[in-house]
Parts: structure tokens; C-alpha cells; sequence
């Protein structure tokens, strides 16, 4: 007959072997569902790129992109289009800025669109330089998927380009002075 210590070793190692083999389980749901979410993004930005041109094609000119802030190329612009200079702060017709403007004497990111005013705040409260990826778990926690990764790395350097932020390397990120 086994003694009581022997059963609750033999019911111990069954547990710590059933809590393995979910944290596997777990491992490849994660690592699945970051297959989907990147999945996701692609057909939604293919489903926009897609109205865009049927818009097109039906004849409305470039105003769907328009509408949507989108930089329409030179030739097409429409009333209320967004003209892009090509340096990253696409402005309307009156020259307003639309995108991330060029970093101006105050510095003030409160004017900065969407996530840009975060990640500049995010940036300027590190202790010392980021990484794409600690930006991106800052916005999107720690399951950032490479896809959101990738997008955060594309707003990274085009706060360097309007000098909202500074870069040597490419890959850590500072705060303009």
C-alpha cells in the first residue's frame, strides 16, 4: 500500500505536467492568433484599397481617398483633397497640416493626430532610448503583434523625419531636445 507521501508526490508531478502542457497550448493559441490578427489587418487594408478604386472607377474623381486623409498623387486633387509634399506632413489645399506636422519652437505633441501624440509622450517619459518594440507594447500591451510592430516602427520614423523625435541608428528612439 503507498504511503500518503507517495500519493501526493505521484498527484503533484500530474498537476505540474497538466499546467505544462496548457502553457504549450497557450504558446501556440498566442502565437495563432497573431497569424489571424495579421491576417485581419491585410484584408482590411485590402478591402479599403478596394473601394478606393471602385470609387474610382465609377468616376468620383479621388474624393474617397480624399475623405478618408489619404494623399491623392498630383493631377487628381479634388476639393477637400489632401496634398502630399512627400515629407511625411501632408497638409489640405489651404496648407494646414493633416498628418504630423514639422516639430515647431514649442514642441507641444497635444496637436499631433492619433497615436503620434502618444508615442511622443511615451517617448519623452522613458528613462533613456526605446525600442519599436517597447512603443508598441506601451500602445497595444504586451501581445503586440510584428504587424502593429511594423506600423509603430513606420510613425517612429516619421516623428525623426518631422524632428519630433531623434534617432542615430534607426532602431532606438529619443526625444528631440
Amino acid at each position: 500500500m503507498p504511503t500518503p507521501a507517495a500519493v501526493l508526490k505521484r498527484r503533484l508531478r500530474a498537476f505540474e505536467a497538466r499546467a505544462a502542457e496548457l502553457r504549450e497550448r497557450i504558446a501556440a493559441l498566442q502565437e495563432e492568433v497573431a497569424q489571424v490578427d495579421a491576417e485581419i489587418v491585410r484584408w482590411r487594408i485590402g478591402s479599403e484599397i478596394w473601394d478606393e478604386v471602385e470609387q474610382e472607377v465609377r468616376g468620383d474623381g479621388g474624393r474617397a481617398a480624399a475623405s478618408r486623409g489619404l494623399a491623392v498623387p498630383a493631377g487628381e486633387t479634388t476639393p477637400g483633397a489632401v496634398v502630399d509634399d512627400g515629407s511625411g506632413a501632408a497638409s489640405d489645399p489651404e496648407g494646414r497640416p493633416r498628418y504630423v506636422p514639422h516639430r515647431s519652437e514649442n514642441g507641444d505633441p497635444a496637436g499631433l493626430p492619433g497615436l503620434y501624440e502618444k508615442i511622443v509622450e511615451f517617448v519623452r517619459g522613458a528613462p533613456g532610448p526605446v525600442r519599436t518594440r517597447d512603443v508598441a507594447r506601451a500602445l497595444f500591451g504586451e501581445g503586440a503583434s510584428r504587424t502593429r510592430m511594423e506600423g509603430v516602427r513606420g510613425q517612429l520614423k516619421r516623428l525623426v523625419r518631422q524632428e519630433w523625435l531623434v534617432s542615430v541608428d534607426g532602431r532606438e528612439f529619443t526625444a528631440a531636445a
